[in-house]
């Protein structure tokens, strides 16, 4: 076998090992007080990628997503983080009531779960036949602040995406 043949088959090797363990291992965000894991395929985006997705930017901390979907926002993480005005109970009430007026949402449920050892509503709502959309909504406070992990896509993508969401919230820690 000439050493050329060799040198190639290491280098298509080691470079696939590489593609492996990226799309295997997560990723870490570590910044604006926030800390969370994420998919090692996914990419952190930049505001030019979120123009067309969200339109109140004021708030968010971070977003991450697929990025062979987020030209279409079909697979999309925001984190925001507002001061808290009021109980987490009415906060959560205020977010329902101004998702079904201004998106048309449709809840489907509202469980608690424990997020960086706090209490965390886990809303799942759909909104209207416009945009199409399949969302998971995080809301929890901690340190006089209320943060928001918006997890969503298009209808037929959310359910697949099940385990990345799990571990962006699974791993989520408020760190300042």
């Amino acid at each position: 076998m000439k050493w050329y043949y060799v040198v190639f088959l290491i280098f298509f090797i080691v470079l696939s090992c590489i593609t492996i363990y990226n799309a295997v291992m997560p990723q870490n965000y570590n910044g604006n007080g926030i800390s969370f894991d994420y998919p090692g395929t996914w990419i952190k985006l930049n505001q030019n990628q979120l123009n067309n997705t969200n339109e109140s930017m004021q708030s968010d901390l971070v977003a991450v997503g697929d990025p062979n979907n987020v030209h279409n926002a079909n697979i999309i993480v925001i984190v925001q983080k507002t001061e808290k005005i009021g109980t987490l109970d009415e906060i959560v009430t205020a977010s329902k009531d101004e998702l079904a007026k201004d998106w048309g949402a449709v809840m489907h449920s509202d469980n608690i779960i424990k997020v960086d050892g706090r209490d965390a509503h886990d809303i799942i709502y759909t909104t209207d036949s416009r945009s199409n959309k399949k969302e998971r909504m995080v809301i929890f406070d901690k340190n006089n602040m209320v943060y928001c992990i918006i997890m969503g896509g298009s209808i037929s993508a959310f359910d697949d995406q099940k385990d990345n969401f799990d571990l962006i919230v699974n791993s989520f820690k408020v760190t300042e």
